[in-house]
């Protein structure tokens, strides 16, 4: 491994945070002197979310807590949903639980194995819910489900 300049050492010291490949972090020292700070380089230093991330995934959240509510409401006064209100609360609810999983766990910038990982885990609640529906629905039709 190459050898940081003087300079570049001067820097880190001076200004850590904004120095890109800055020491302790992997790879440090192997990125061009004037690499960017947001561009991807491969190694394991933190990705800066910008800002507004958050307030789009927040202001995604709030229009879906209005489309929950929304929903019980049809639900409730205007037009039973019957067997479609569970499906609809949990495609609402999945679609909330991946907004904060890609950005405020940070998913959505990190790297494929840590992608892979989270993927793993989806199909695992994936098979988890179409066995625990599929005890729920078949229970009525059961050779004991009258005694």
């Amino acid at each position: 491994m190459a050898q940081p300049s003087e300079a570049r050492l001067t820097r880190q010291l001076e200004s850590p945070e904004t120095t890109p490949g800055n020491v302790g972090q992997a790879g440090s020292g192997t990125q061009s002197e004037n690499a960017p700070l947001h561009e991807d380089h491969g190694d394991d230093h933190t990705h800066h979310v910008p800002l507004t991330a958050y307030y789009k995934v927040f202001a995604f959240l709030m229009v879906m807590l209005l489309v929950t509510v929304g929903a019980w409401y049809v639900d409730q006064h205007m037009l039973p949903l019957g067997a479609w209100s569970v499906p609809i609360a949990l495609a609402i609810a999945f679609a909330k639980a991946a907004s904060i999983v890609l950005v405020f766990m940070h998913v959505k910038y990190s790297s494929k194995l840590v992608q892979i990982f989270a993927c793993t885990g989806l199909v695992f609640v994936a098979i988890m819910f179409m066995l625990t529906f599929n005890d729920y629905l078949t229970r009525g039709w059961t050779p004991l489900a009258g005694h």
